[in-house]
């Protein structure tokens, strides 16, 4: 059980779990040596950015701003870009909606959903940094007018909402969201114009597959064009920002816990194999210790009743993405049923809030609940067809009616106003799985984003950015602190393009 080599790991479960990836991804790591009559063309450079997700976009666009002979290689035909928002806490976007933020009461949440595994430092630099970053990544888009730039929380319904945080739910979820007024496949093609614009070179369906190593420092990156292996000497340094490893079921196995692992994913990021934590780790770089952390979202998003395999109900449902989906994954099976009856349109009201309007109209949410071959017009019928045990169901559904009756949750603290009786027939149950949205555990890098080696000393040369990096996440990615990921991404960019230019 113990071994530092992940390959040899095995993790023992209390319940056969399958472990699958997104599918299978072509991985672009050699692990044997490249010699140099394999080589098809040598490069001279300062910096080469490995991937274009968002992190390498930001890297690329603020290297080639500061002056760098820059290339950004990437795997596949184009960029990729999941999600058309940003956050932090002090941007200026921010500043225009008069958001303020408990700074300590934000690092508290951070700290407890990482454990206390994460490094504090890099939070620290998050909060102080990530504002500014955020303001030099939105000068480069063409609107300049914030008011297109909403609140997250305040995109749907409520456009006046500017609480610091959702206050319903027992995980505060942060208001720190904010919405690009662009969509998000159009994203990478213009971030592209930007960095091209900057004097960068882009080479997509370009690879990067192994980092050439010198007396312990990275001096530069081999790549796989269409002609061949070709190299490229680095002055400055090499940026991994490949993205995670949700391609990769080996990597899965070894990295997370096989209950951790979704049912489904939602990633279209076929290039994440894990190729940058591969090279990182060929160069001596230390990494987040297991189980490392995937993001995580339930199927569905509105706080519905859940029920386990058991009948039983497991959860205070009002809670955010992340914590619900990992109470989903703890459950028998790592799955779960949510309960609604006929009446839901008229009842979805009472669930009607800042955080669950800002993702649809509530017609999406009706629809999917009652979209389910799961009917039946008594819950002894329902229970038949889920397959769960009749009378413990039953029991759950009178349980809950006479708690939302009285306006009080004493099992979980649901929010009591909240709370939909279950008793207008026919009743619809909708099996339910946790989706992946990618893996976010990585190369220990510090506040500069030099990575680690493991006595925690940088390696000379080389930089991690966006999921390729690790450092701050444990088991699990914190969807209460709205938007750190893709915050996190620009600001990481942002400072590599800043440092390698005062190399």
């Amino acid at each position: 059980m113990q071994t530092t080599d992940p390959s040899q790991a095995v993790w023992p479960v209390t319940e056969e779990m399958r472990v699958q990836a997104a599918g299978k991804g072509v991985a672009a790591y050699v692990a044997d040596d490249i010699h140099d009559d394999e080589i098809t063309a040598e490069h001279e450079v300062d910096v080469v950015i490995c991937g274009l997700g968002p992190a390498g976009d930001a890297a690329a666009l603020r290297c080639a701003e500061r002056g760098l002979r820059t290339v950004a290689v990437e795997k596949q035909t184009r960029g990729n870009y999941n999600s058309a928002t940003i956050g932090g806490v002090d941007s200026r976007v921010h500043k225009h909606w008069g958001m303020e933020y408990d700074l300590d009461e934000w690092m508290a949440d951070a700290m407890t959903d990482c454990a206390f595994q994460g490094d504090m430092a890099l939070y620290r630099h998050f909060l102080a940094a990530s504002g500014e970053a955020v303001d030099w990544y939105l000068d480069h888009f063409d609107n300049k007018n914030l008011d297109d730039y909403p609140l997250t929380f305040a995109a749907g319904d409520f456009p006046h909402f500017r609480d610091q945080y959702d206050p319903t739910a027992l995980g505060r979820s942060w208001n720190t969201s904010i919405n690009l007024p662009y969509k998000p496949a159009d994203l990478p093609d213009l971030l592209a114009k930007m960095i091209t614009a900057a004097g960068a070179q882009i080479r997509f369906e370009t690879p990067a597959c192994k980092l050439t190593v010198e007396d312990g420092r990275v001096t530069g990156v081999i790549v796989k064009g269409s002609q061949g292996y070709e190299r490229y000497r680095c002055a400055k340094g090499v940026v991994l920002a490949t993205g995670g490893y949700e391609w990769n079921e080996q990597m899965l196995k070894e990295r997370c816990r096989p209950r951790g692992v979704p049912g489904a994913w939602l990633t279209g990021a076929m290039g994440n194999t894990g190729d940058g934590h591969r090279m990182g780790l060929e160069a001596g770089a230390a990494e987040d210790d297991f189980p490392q952390a995937i993001m995580l979202d339930p199927e569905q998003l509105m706080p519905y009743l859940r029920v386990n395999k058991l009948g039983r109900r497991f959860t205070p449902e009002y809670e955010t993405y992340g914590h619900l989906a990992e109470a989903i994954q703890a459950q028998p099976g790592a799955f779960d049923f949510y309960v609604v009856d006929s009446a839901l349109p008229q009842k979805i009201d009472k669930i009607w809030t800042p955080s669950s309007s800002c993702y649809g109209p509530k017609q999406v949410w009706v629809d999917a609940a009652m979209r389910t071959e799961l009917v039946a017009d008594t819950l002894e019928e329902l229970a038949a067809k889920m397959d769960v045990p009749t009378e413990e169901f039953v029991a759950t559904i009178q349980r809950w009616n006479e708690m939302a009756q009285a306006g009080k949750d004493t099992d979980f603290n649901f929010p009591g106003h909240m709370m939909m009786t279950i008793d207008a027939p026919p009743y619809y149950a909708t099996k339910e799985f946790a989706d992946g949205l990618c893996t976010a555990g990585g190369l220990l890098v510090n506040e500069s984003c030099q990575v680690l080696n493991r006595d925690r000393t940088p390696i000379d040369g080389l930089y991690a950015a966006g999921l390729t990096s690790g450092g701050m996440f444990y088991n699990t990615y914190p969807h209460n602190l709205n938007c750190l990921s893709h915050t996190r991404n620009c600001l990481m960019g942002y400072t590599i393009g800043n440092v390698l230019a005062e190399r």
